[in-house]
């Protein structure tokens, strides 16, 4: 068995190893890095001979880790949150250098909370990059990848790595136009009513997070839309209902009439969710208590 030369994995090889797990492809890691695939495909070797393991075998069209290199995920992880608590052991001034961060959410907290965060930010004379990517129902994956800093859902994935915190409540009510049709008054007028709902890709929908509610035993919705954004101008004009925030009403929603659900349910919580390696982070530190606030004022309608 090859003797690992520990001395030799620095920062940027187990930080492209890292990648490669993320994304498991080359190229998408070569794209991320910024860097050439023979780059990262000369690193992978590298690591092979000093870990004596494939790491990556082929499956089908791309890639998947071996269990030897499953197992570095979290060793490697720390050793990388290591260095960077080293170079971050200063002060901390949003003003004083470039600010950059990629959220991954869904349209409706995004429209929620950070258009007033950022106008709050400018009026500081403070003036990040944002960048936003869809979070759909995130997995683990989503909120262990290191070009995603922040996760805003209403379904935090649950693994130790991962911290989650609440920040917005509400309980869900159903949207429909008043100029057509009257809100469902028994569950079985709700279940049998024509529905539009939210879907992020071919198995998941905003449906799937409503607390308390037994979703298998309503009808197949009459329309689906990739966005909340898009519900509205779907909605007007015809029978159609969607069971969304009550938030809403200030936002997307805000066209449309609302009514109590017909049934009991529990109120939907939004979470901030990121991972472990940020936590300490100064900046990221500051971004959150940003989020807090702004949260803060959508709860007492500021």
């Amino acid at each position: 068995m090859n003797k690992i030369d520990y001395l030799g994995l620095d920062g940027y090889t187990l930080r492209t190893f890292l990648t490669v797990l993320e994304e498991t492809s080359v190229s998408k890691a070569a794209i991320r890095l910024s860097v050439s695939q023979s780059a990262v495909s000369h690193t992978l070797d590298r690591l092979r001979l000093a870990f004596n393991d494939a790491l990556f075998v082929r499956d089908g069209r791309g890639i998947i880790p071996t269990a030897k290199a499953a197992s570095l995920r979290e060793p490697i992880e720390s050793i990388l949150n290591n260095l960077k608590s080293l170079a971050e052991q200063k002060e901390f001034d949003p003003l004083s250098g470039a600010l950059e961060f990629t959220i991954a959410t869904n349209d409706l907290p995004m429209l929620l909370i950070f258009p007033r965060l950022i106008k709050k930010l400018h009026t500081e004379g403070v003036k990040p990059r944002f960048h936003f990517i869809p979070s759909g129902v995130p997995s683990a994956n989503l909120s262990r990848a290191s070009r995603c800093q922040l996760l805003i859902t209403p379904a935090p994935p649950k693994v130790k790595d991962i911290i989650q915190e609440q920040i917005l409540q509400s309980k869900m009510v159903c949207f429909y136009d008043a100029k057509v049709r009257q809100p469902p008054k028994s569950w079985k007028q709700f279940a049998n009513s024509n529905y539009a709902d939210v879907k992020f890709s071919d198995t998941e929908s905003s449906i799937m997070v409503l607390p308390s509610i037994d979703t298998t035993v309503l009808k197949q919705p009459t329309i689906t839309v990739p966005s909340f954004s898009a519900l509205s101008d779907f909605i007007k004009g015809t029978d159609l209902i969607t069971t969304q925030l009550e938030l809403m009403k200030r936002g997307q929603l805000k066209e449309l009439d609302s009514a109590p659900l017909p049934v009991k349910t529990q109120p939907l919580s939004i979470y901030m969710v990121w991972h472990q390696r940020d936590d300490k982070a100064p900046e990221h530190q500051w971004l959150r208590q940003k989020i807090r606030e702004t949260a803060n004022l959508i709860i007492t309608k500021k």
